[in-house]
């Protein structure tokens, strides 16, 4: 009769002694190598859901193996908590908007919502076991990330790599925000496509008609032999009036609708090129709320200015033809809102000079799996723009900058006030232009992603902070998901070479996606979000882990329930094991292998043990956690069954075999298991075999070619074999398993192992002679007599 596995008063208990023996401890004082890894920060966001357990699972695997590999591991944990996503669940939650509550007090709001949200995301990781150091926590708006943030800033500044322009932004109308180009999803919407006339013979087609009042010129392609004889013409805009000059430009598509196309301030890219280009007049049409300016629309939203003016074309004459269209439009990944572009005085980090550095960077990490390096790539290749980093929010880090009331030049603040506030006061700065010490505070805040891109830099204790180490800079992996390889990869590259020449970290490791259960991506919009605490509290958080290593670096992972159920079993398993090994094996046997199947299983388990650490060397937790799972099976089917018959005969080999392959197997599934692993090497090993307080400290086992016999791993297959043929002949013939036969004849060569063939499946004889059924890759012949 099988014994439960108690999980919920298991990991209850070994949470407080992982705390109190300081298990994951980062050591700094320690001769050991350092292991660093730069783990994302959650955001503060409202839930964490199965699909972050997903990915963060990843990371502790490998945390947990460079633990017992020897590594001094500096394993952090942070939370983003300065961000649009959590502004967004504070005016949720208290059901307002920042601008009814004004800056101050909803800031306060948000740093409540944030402290609460911490702790209940707090609960969630020690459930799992993720096995950071929880002394090492940080968050990204804290004082000293500010700090750091801030001199970030100054220090680019100092490099001449950030600036201030009033020029063309990308913008959120929804959140009424700048957005960087990292920020942009593509995303499928339906439009109308609309040929309008302007004069004879000049017809354009355009998706958006209510940028007709923002029309600056006409373009068409100097090569396009239709629309030459129209360059040079001076044309109408239809309802508005204003007369704009045909011109020519490379850029017109003349495959693409008439040829003939419209530049307006600002419809999309194209448009922004032009303006620069040729020095062409700015309309704006568009205010930052994504309501159209002018007495003809009147505020109205820009779907319903389209309808306005297409129906007008249509009746003064100017509509040649409409049509539904589907097409790609840049929205922001955040809320999905198409974005605008507003002429804005923003702050930008110059770096479009450097992409051909942040490719080499890039080539120099080592990628997991290597296919997601084209990502990187691709990225950087298609930057079109300089990094936007001012953001119209309430709750960030602020710049550190004011601006002379007198003459506008900027004041910077000094390294020594870090961090500051400029809206609290100017602390007695004065302009160094002109001296005068009337200032003006930058009102908006730094994008999220200019703090989050410090990580390693944070961590590491770069400029003043907990003494910088190089031993932890550059780190040695990060690990993230692939959506995030253009915001939080190539961002921390970024700052990483302008503030130390050097990319972050060595190693980078892409998880993929989990998945719903009909393998749509997991969103709280879509509804189909799956709360990790309840199936911890029916299977127990290793159940869990067991799911999230089914999937290797870089491949989506669709959640099953049936996945942590095959988990719960194989915790089960162990367990049960364990208090087989407890009740028929010496503890602490001498080293004795004088049968050839407790050779077999040693040598088997070194074996495995090596091929399991060369696909975690390479990352690769899936294929390792696979191949130790499919090997304890085995070894509960097979090895355990053929020695039963010697448990309580005082087998000396027996129990040294048992116990040691056992270890094997518990270490090799620490990483993965945490829970049952500690329990196990708690009840059996603890003060015995291993002298360390926790598994998660003890030894990796190291591979050992002396404990490997070729020939005792050739014969114990045959012994394997041959049992696996007896087994369905007694289920043929009506013979229960463990029910008894007279004899069994073996054609072929088996020098060894014939007692353990007898006792494991109670054969009264074993002879030489005519066998009758082949045993696969055995070379042997058998025939079983009833």
């Amino acid at each position: 009769m099988e014994e439960r596995y108690d999980s919920k008063a298991v990991e209850e208990r070994l949470r407080g002694f992982w705390d109190h023996e300081r298990v994951y401890a980062f050591d700094s004082a320690s001769k050991k190598r350092i292991y660093s890894i730069d783990t994302p920060p959650p955001t503060i966001s409202g839930y964490i859901g199965i699909h972050h357990v997903f990915s963060y699972s990843h990371a502790d695997f490998i945390a947990r193996y460079k633990r017992m590999r020897g590594f001094s591991v500096f394993y952090p944990m942070g939370y983003d908590n300065n961000g649009l996503p959590t502004e967004l669940l504070t005016e949720k939650n208290h059901n307002t908007t920042a601008e009814r509550e004004g800056r101050e007090k909803f800031v306060r709001l948000v740093e409540e919502e944030t402290r609460r949200y911490e702790q209940e995301f707090g609960k969630v990781w020690r459930s799992i076991g993720i096995s950071v150091d929880w002394s090492l926590l940080y968050t990204t708006i804290s004082s000293e990330v500010q700090r750091v943030s801030q001199l970030s800033f100054l220090e680019l500044n100092r490099m001449g790599r950030v600036y201030r322009k009033k020029t063309p932004t990308i913008w959120c109308t929804k959140e009424r925000t700048a957005l960087s180009q990292m920020e942009l999803k593509d995303k499928e919407l339906s439009s109308k496509f609309v040929d309008i006339r302007f004069a004879e013979e000049v017809v354009i087609a355009t998706t958006r008609p209510e940028m007709l009042p923002a029309c600056a010129a006409i373009f068409v392609n100097p090569d396009d032999e239709k629309n030459r004889k129209l360059v040079g013409r001076r044309v109408k805009v239809p309802i508005f009036g204003q007369e704009v000059e045909i011109r020519t430009d490379s850029r017109v598509d003349p495959s693409k609708g008439t040829g003939v196309v419209m530049c307006c301030t600002f419809g999309d890219l194209t448009d922004i090129e032009w303006y620069k280009a040729y020095g062409l007049e700015l309309r704006t049409v568009i205010d930052d709320s994504g309501r159209m300016l002018g007495e003809y629309f009147k505020g109205m939203k820009i779907r319903d200015a389209r309808s306005k003016i297409i129906e007008d074309l249509r009746q003064k004459g100017y509509l040649v033809s409409e049509r539904e269209v589907v097409h790609a439009v840049n929205v922001h990944e955040r809320c999905g809102t198409e974005i605008e572009f507003l002429v804005k005085e923003q702050w930008y980090i110059r770096y479009l000079d450097l992409k051909g550095k942040f490719i080499e960077l890039g080539n120099g990490l080592a990628w997991h799996p290597e296919h997601m390096h084209v990502r990187y790539d691709n990225w950087v290749n298609g930057l079109q723009w300089d990094w936007s980093i001012s953001r119209q929010r309430y709750y960030g880090v602020p710049f550190p900058v004011w601006y002379c009331r007198r003459c506008g030049d900027p004041v910077f603040a000094e390294e020594k006030d870090l961090p500051v506030n400029p809206l609290k006061g100017s602390a007695g700065y004065r302009c160094a232009k002109c001296g005068s010490d009337e200032l003006v505070p930058e009102e908006d805040v730094l994008d999220t992603w200019a703090t989050s891109s410090l990580t390693p830099l944070i961590n590491a204790g770069w400029k003043g902070g907990d003494a910088y180490s190089e031993e932890r800079y550059p780190m040695s992996l990060r690990p993230q998901a692939h959506d995030i390889i253009s915001f939080w990869l190539f961002t921390s590259v970024v700052k990483g070479y302008m503030h130390t020449k050097k990319a972050p970290w060595s190693t980078v490791m892409i998880s993929g996606h989990a998945l719903d259960p009909h393998g749509k991506p997991m969103h709280k919009s879509a509804g189909n979000l799956i709360d990790p605490q309840p199936l911890m509290e029916r299977y127990g958080a290793d159940a869990v882990r067991y799911w999230a290593s089914l999937s290797k670096p870089g491949d989506d992972a669709s959640f099953q329930e049936k996945d942590v159920i095959t988990g719960a079993r194989l915790v089960n398993k162990l367990w049960n094991v364990a208090k087989l090994v407890e009740k028929v094996s010496e503890k602490g046997a001498a080293r004795n292998t004088a049968n050839v199947l407790d050779r077999w299983i040693v040598s088997k388990a070194e074996l495995m043990a090596r091929d399991a650490t060369v696909l975690l060397e390479d990352y690769n937790y899936a294929g390792a956690r696979r191949l130790v799972d499919g090997f304890f099976w085995s070894f509960c089917d097979n090895y355990l069954e053929f020695i039963k018959y010697r448990f309580y005969s005082n087998d000396r080999s027996a129990s040294y075999a048992l116990r040691r392959t056992f270890l094997i197997i518990i270490k090799l599934l620490a990483p993965f298991m945490p829970y049952v692993t500690e329990e196990v090497y708690q009840h059996l090993y603890r003060g015995v075999e291993e002298k360390t307080a926790s598994v998660h400290l003890a030894a990796w086992p190291e591979y050992d070619d002396a404990l490997v016999d070729a020939k005792a791993v050739e014969t114990g297959e045959k012994v394997q074999g041959v049992v696996g043929a007896i087994r369905p002949w007694k289920h043929r013939n009506g013979l229960a398993l463990n029910g008894e036969v007279s004899e069994l004849v073996i054609e072929g060569a088996l020098d060894d192992g014939i007692e353990d063939i007898k006792g494991a499946m109670r054969i009264r004889k074993v002879s030489a002679g005519k066998g009758e059924t082949d045993v696969p890759e055995t070379g042997l012949r058998i025939t079983v007599v009833k």
